[in-house]
């Protein structure tokens, strides 16, 4: 439990931050109302709160800057509910069987809660600056205890979920709360195998490639942006084999990257832009890059940079980052609760043509079919384009 002279030296902490480091606070909100939220906020803790409940009133007003890269998070070992989600065409789709769902099932309701105001409930507290990042941020909130228990979720440890089959047959499963290993353990193992039909090797989950020659396409996956020595050998060696084996193609795969640092771009853009101030061998056939609404931060640079520059083509989904977009975090934590604070310093404008996300080139959003059937079908979509030309 707090008093409220911690929550309020931590408020103030927080605001004293946001005006000295973050490129524009107020500006989503306007001076005006971001000094009446802050009056009402500095009024609101005036008795003993939980740090919980503390933290939901900082986030809250935090996500009314619709800055994604700032925000306050709780690093404990709170219990989870074990289900994995994601968007699909259909809607919220469930991504692996277990505990009394079944891979490619629609989730209908959470409690006595509908999707679309279970959505709208948790985007009051996601820092975000387009709809694609809440959504997407929806499908981790909804497994966190504090979450579903500000929802009024969860009944005797357990969350009532009603599913939708294929068939359209609907069903209530009873879902446990376990603790966060085990639900990271089964976040582990279900991205191994989301897009396991496409081969891998590399001894890093981070980043990857391999060589199509069927497709004529040589895949790069980029899971983070970590510009290490061992990623830029990687990325050398891709091209040594493209450039080998005589590839037409290249795809590199940002749907489940982050973020991170920028210069990851670097090894790539040297290699596939016309340059006569490296000795490395340009590749000159197509690029494509793949992209989601987990595509984030640096990766969403990335990808603006392809479009922008007409170097490639871009295929999947919107990202989940605005092109005009608060960047540069660092981080902080509030001094009585503890809660950590990640912090914008600087702005960037990445793009001519969007504002509120990169969108691809061509549309592809994943289907409840997809998933059941384990089909890629925005890489598919690729070889598709590669065929026709």
């Amino acid at each position: 439990m707090l008093e409220p002279d911690e929550m309020q030296e931590d408020f103030q902490f927080l605001i004293d931050e946001m005006l000295v480091k973050h490129p524009d606070p107020s500006r989503k909100m306007t001076k005006e109302v971001w000094d009446k939220r802050i009056a009402e906020i500095k009024s609101e803790l005036d008795s003993e709160k939980s740090t919980t409940d503390f933290y939901f009133i900082l986030q809250e007003f935090v996500a009314e800057m619709e800055d994604a890269h700032t925000g306050l998070v709780m690093l404990d070992e709170r219990r989870r509910m074990p289900l994995l989600l994601d968007w699909t065409e259909e809607g919220w789709t469930v991504l692996e069987s277990g505990y009394g769902v079944e891979k490619g099932d629609l989730i209908v309701r959470i409690g006595g809660m509908e999707v679309e105001e279970i959505v709208k409930d948790l985007g009051r507290f996601v820092s975000a600056e387009n709809p694609y990042w809440k959504k997407f941020r929806a499908n981790y909130f909804i497994k966190d205890e504090y979450y579903l228990k500000k929802l009024s979720l969860v009944k005797n440890n357990q969350v009532v979920v009603t599913v939708e089959n294929i068939q359209g047959e609907k069903r209530k499963v009873r879902i446990p709360l376990v603790k966060k290993e085990v639900a990271d353990s089964q976040m582990t193992d279900a991205e191994d195998n989301w897009y396991s039909w496409y081969k891998r090797f590399n001894d890093s989950n981070t980043f990857g490639w391999s060589i199509d020659h069927e497709n004529d396409i040589g895949y790069y996956y980029l899971h983070t942006c970590d510009d290490t020595r061992e990623y830029r050998k990687s990325v050398s060696l891709f091209f040594k084999e493209v450039k080998r084996d005589g590839i037409g193609n290249i795809v590199i795969d940002l749907r489940q990257n982050p973020g991170g640092d920028s210069a990851v771009i670097v090894a790539f853009i040297n290699r596939i832009q016309p340059s006569s101030i490296n000795n490395y061998s340009n590749f000159t056939g197509n690029t494509y890059v793949l992209i989601s609404n987990h595509t984030f931060s640096s990766a969403n640079m990335f990808a603006s940079v392809i479009q922008e520059n007409n170097i490639g083509i871009l295929v999947g989904e919107p990202t989940g980052n605005s092109p005009f977009a608060f960047g540069e975090v660092i981080s902080g934590v509030l001094p009585n609760s503890k809660i950590n604070l990640s912090l914008s310093t600087k702005e960037y404008i990445l793009s001519k043509t969007y504002k509120d996300a990169i969108y691809p080139d061509y549309l592809v959003p994943k289907t409840r079919e997809s998933i059941i059937s384990n089909k890629d079908i925005q890489l598919e979509k690729v070889i598709e384009l590669i065929k026709e030309k």
